[in-house]
C-alpha cells in the first residue's frame, strides 16, 4: 500500500466511506467516537466497551506527562493525529495545556473544531504527520495517541516530532508493537489485521527504539498497557465471535440493519482482528527532545 493510497483509505475509513466504515458506525452506538478514536484504557474493574475507556487513555497519558513536567498549566502541546479532538481537548481542560491538534482527515478536524467550540479554545488544522506545518521548536510537548499505527515510517514521524519540540521538551506516543520473533503464520495474522484496519506494518519495540535513537529523542520509558487495553478489547471480540458461532447474532443484525450498518462487514472485521490481538502489545513511549 503506497503512501497516497494509504492516506486515501484512512480518510475514507473515518469519513464513513468504504468497507472499513461499518465497524466505526457500530462503535459510535456505544462509544464517544464523535470525540475519541483510540483503543481505550480500563482497569480490571471498569467497563471497557461502554463509557469512558477512550477518555481514560488520554487521562493516563496526561497524568504521566504532568508527573514528568511538574507543571502543565499554560504549556504548549501539539497532538498529532488528533482525530476528532477528544484527547486534545481533555489535555487542555483537565491539565491546562495550550493545545493544537493536527489530523490528516478533514472531516475529523471539522468535528474537532465543533467539539472545541463547546469546551475550550484549541486550534485544529489539517495536515500530514510526516510533514508537519510548524516551525522548529514550536511546542513544549508533542503527543500522538494511537495515531502512529497508521504511519508507515516511524523514524520519519519521530524526527518530525523532535523537530517541532523544544529542547528538553517531552514526546509521548502510544502505538501497537509486535514481538521480535513470530512464526510466519503469526506474522501473516498480524499483517492481515493491519491491512483490515488500514494500518501500517506493525513494528517491534526494538525497531521503535532504534527509530527513536536515530530521531535524536532520548528514550525516557516504554510502558506496556496491553492488559488495560488490548486484553480488554479482546474479551469483547471473543464474546462477539462466540455469539456468531452459535447463531445468536440475529437481534444484533436486526438492530444494526435498522441503522443501515452491515453486520456481515463487522463480523469479518472482528474475525480478522481477534486472532491478532494476543500477538500485539500496546505501549506508551515517552522521550525527551
Amino acid at each position: 500500500m503506497g503512501r497516497d493510497d494509504g492516506q486515501t483509505r484512512i480518510a475514507d475509513q473515518f469519513s464513513s466511506l468504504g468497507e472499513r466504515a461499518a465497524i466505526w458506525k457500530a462503535f459510535a452506538l456505544f462509544l464517544p467516537t464523535n470525540q475519541f478514536l483510540n483503543v481505550g484504557y480500563s482497569e480490571w474493574y471498569q467497563p471497557h466497551f461502554v463509557g469512558l475507556s477512550q477518555r481514560r487513555l488520554a487521562e493516563r497519558i496526561g497524568s504521566d506527562i504532568a508527573a514528568r513536567l511538574g507543571s502543565t498549566d499554560g504549556v504548549s502541546l501539539l497532538d498529532i493525529g488528533c482525530g476528532r479532538g477528544g484527547p486534545t481537548l481533555h489535555l487542555a481542560t483537565e491539565h491546562g495545556f495550550v493545545t493544537t491538534g493536527i489530523d490528516l482527515v478533514p472531516c475529523n478536524v471539522s468535528m474537532a473544531r465543533r467539539n472545541a467550540a463547546a469546551t475550550v479554545d484549541a486550534q485544529f488544522v489539517v495536515g500530514d504527520a510526516l510533514q508537519l506545518p510548524f516551525e522548529r521548536d514550536s511546542f513544549n510537548v508533542c503527543t500522538a495517541i494511537d495515531s502512529p499505527p497508521y504511519l508507515p515510517n516511524k523514524r520519519e514521524f519521530l524526527t518530525e516530532m523532535a523537530s517541532v519540540t523544544v529542547e528538553d521538551g517531552l514526546v509521548a506516543v502510544s502505538d501497537f508493537v509486535r514481538p521480535e520473533s513470530l512464526s510466519q503464520e503469526a506474522r501473516d495474522t498480524v499483517d492481515t489485521f493491519a491491512d483490515a484496519w488500514d494500518l501500517a506494518p506493525i513494528a517491534t519495540l526494538e525497531q521503535y527504539k532504534r527509530a527513536i535513537a536515530v530521531s535524536g529523542l532520548p528514550l525516557d520509558a516504554a510502558v506496556d498497557i496491553s492488559p488495560n487495553s488490548i486484553a480488554r478489547f479482546q474479551k469483547w471480540t471473543g464474546l462477539y465471535l462466540s455469539l456468531a458461532r452459535r447463531g445468536l447474532l440475529k437481534p444484533v443484525e436486526r438492530f444494526l440493519d435498522r441503522r443501515n450498518i452491515d453486520c456481515d462487514a463487522i463480523t469479518e472485521q472482528v474475525s480478522t482482528t481477534h486472532p491478532a490481538l494476543p500477538l500485539l502489545r500496546h505501549v506508551i513511549i515517552y522521550a525527551r527532545a
